[in-house]
């Protein structure tokens, strides 16, 4: 888990770069058969997170080279979510998956309209095309579909209401250490955490406290460039089944793959980048800082 100290974040931002113009080239989406996809909703998935970690890795490149590349940290935990889920429902008997998925997506489709009318009323639901008749005939809805999840929770015998928790998603996928790494420190780069507030203040002890200071947004910088490729690389093996009719095609060749294993290697001679650095402890290659207070 070492990471090389002595490679800067701008050299970790070109191989991820180059690497990403390589994964480009191996990995084209396209668009779906509207028949083939709506018959298995795994593959309208796989074909939106391939798209979705692929550009999260553009916006971090271009963050990154802005100085504001420890704002993708806020990728990883989607990118994380979505390895976890396809490896469980990749794996699941087609109607499972079918009934599973196709039960989440019209409930958080339902939320999110019960939400938005309780929030601008009807008028304005009106002003945006959707009729009152229309909105109580959705939220008629509602009890089935709740009706629904509650009988697949009984099935699965999942933990967390209404639908699993990623822990349990972790632990059916098999990736449970990854999940207890990743899962809640990236988590708080989304919402308000003390303790990342915590985190983003650096100082010496007794001395001027900085927060989001230049090391810390490089280190953090380079978190991020260190996990969303290899993030995105296990997505794409948990979806090898899925990828010729998810849209997804593959392209092979010589000089495509010589390309490919040079910016592996170049990313792998930088190491991976632990989560926590040991400043934020006050530790240093002599030992711990000694506390001091202000006068």
């Amino acid at each position: 888990m070492a990471v090389n100290e002595n490679v800067g974040v701008e050299a970790r931002l070109a191989a991820v770069e180059t690497w990403l113009v390589a994964q480009k080239r191996v990995f084209a989406a396209s668009d779906l058969d509207w028949d083939i996809a709506w018959s298995d909703l795994r593959l309208i998935a796989v074909n939106y997170v391939l798209r979705r970690q692929l550009e999260a890795l553009d916006a971090t490149v271009v963050l990154a080279k802005t100085g504001l590349g420890h704002l993708a940290v806020g990728f990883v935990r989607p990118a994380l979510d979505e390895l976890l889920w396809l490896l469980w429902v990749n794996h699941l008997p087609l109607q499972e998956a079918q009934d599973l998925l196709m039960t989440m997506g019209r409930s958080d489709g339902l939320r999110s309209l019960q939400a938005q009318r309780a929030h601008l009323g009807d008028d304005v639901m009106r002003e945006l095309w959707y009729p009152a008749a229309f909105l109580d005939a959705q939220e008629e809805q509602q009890a089935p579909v709740t009706e629904e999840l509650t009988r697949l929770r009984q099935q699965f015998r999942w933990s967390g209401r209404p639908l699993p928790n990623a822990r349990w998603v972790a632990e059916q996928s098999g990736h449970k250490d990854l999940y207890e790494y990743l899962h809640a420190a990236a988590s708080r780069a989304l919402h308000f955490s003390m303790g990342e507030v915590m985190r983003n203040g650096w100082s010496a002890p007794g001395g001027r406290l900085v927060t989001i200071r230049p090391e810390f947004r490089e280190y953090r910088t380079a978190f991020v460039l260190d996990q969303l490729p290899v993030l995105f690389l296990k997505t794409t093996l948990a979806c090898g089944d899925f990828l010729e009719d998810a849209g997804i095609s593959q392209k092979s060749d010589e000089s495509l793959q010589r390309d490919v294993s040079f910016a592996v290697e170049a990313l792998g001679k930088f190491g991976r980048v632990p989560l926590v650095h040991a400043h934020e402890w006050n530790l240093t290659p002599d030992g711990p800082l000694p506390l001091r207070r202000s006068p």
